[in-house]
């Protein structure tokens, strides 16, 4: 079991449906995504190309890289075709209208 602090990070009324923005949470830089799926939260690095994911398409469940359109589940992290490697992600919940992300200790 991993050991975990809830962190708020961004107001939602910041984070617009199908959009995604990257914020700092301790020096690592989180993509924050939202669809009509939910809020999800992600490592902001492609595991292909080590680019970040911010500006990628955010459809449902997916975020596709801007850079190469690798798909990522953003339940998972699991990447479709061209990369093997799946990307962190972090248990993400809306508390008082903040996002707030479960950050390892």
């Amino acid at each position: 079991m991993t050991v975990t602090r809830r962190i708020a990070v961004m107001a939602l009324a910041d984070l617009p449906e199908n959009a995604n923005k990257a914020v700092a949470v301790e020096g690592t830089s989180v993509l924050l995504c939202r669809s009509d799926k939910g809020l999800f939260a992600v490592e902001n690095r492609c595991s292909h190309q080590q680019a970040p994911l911010e500006g990628g398409r955010v459809r449902g469940v997916y975020l596709f890289c801007p850079k190469h359109s690798v798909r990522f589940d953003l339940r998972t992290g699991e990447p479709a075709a061209l990369a093997k490697t799946p990307i962190l992600t972090f248990p993400v919940a809306v508390v008082d209208g903040w996002i707030e992300i479960d950050w390892p200790l």
